[in-house]
């Protein structure tokens, strides 16, 4: 099921199956959590928790701080990529940064069993404070450049 939220005035793209979302990561996305990284990652997910237990009969089961962190995790890896490609490209070698900036295209959030980092991010959880506190200086990039 695919999904478009507003949010600040933004449109955000999502994509959804049981048990898992898909965020498209895209100036509007960047530009939303960069203006405002709690209260907008904080109504993107209640919006696209509340859709899946509509559509699916079921509750997300991802935290709130699971979800929140691994979103502004994906944000901010695409951000560094980017703006290190440079240098980055020479210390990931053998495509494994092509990989990582694949991976950022899309943020792929889902439950245990169908997200195989999710014990990263669950680890992670704790850090939502912290992490709330330093987003928005580093997503900021309007575009993707290549």
């Amino acid at each position: 099921m695919e999904k478009q939220y507003e949010i600040g005035g933004l449109p955000i793209q999502v994509e959804m199956e049981e048990g898992l979302v898909r965020i498209a990561n895209d100036p509007s996305l960047r530009r939303a959590v960069g203006d405002q990284p709690e209260a907008t990652t904080s109504a993107l997910m209640s919006l696209i928790k509340a859709d899946h237990e509509a559509a699916y009969g079921k509750a997300l089961a991802i935290t709130d701080d699971s979800f929140a962190v691994e979103i502004w995790g994906h944000l901010c890896l695409d951000y560094f990529l980017l703006k290190y490609k440079v240098i980055l490209k020479v210390v990931l070698r053998f495509g494994l940064y092509d990989r990582l900036c694949r991976s950022c295209e899309v943020i792929d959030c889902g439950e245990r069993g169908k997200d195989p980092n999710r014990r990263i991010w669950d680890a992670l959880a704790p850090l939502r404070k912290r992490m709330a506190r330093r987003v928005p200086r580093r997503i900021r990039p309007e575009s993707r450049p290549m």
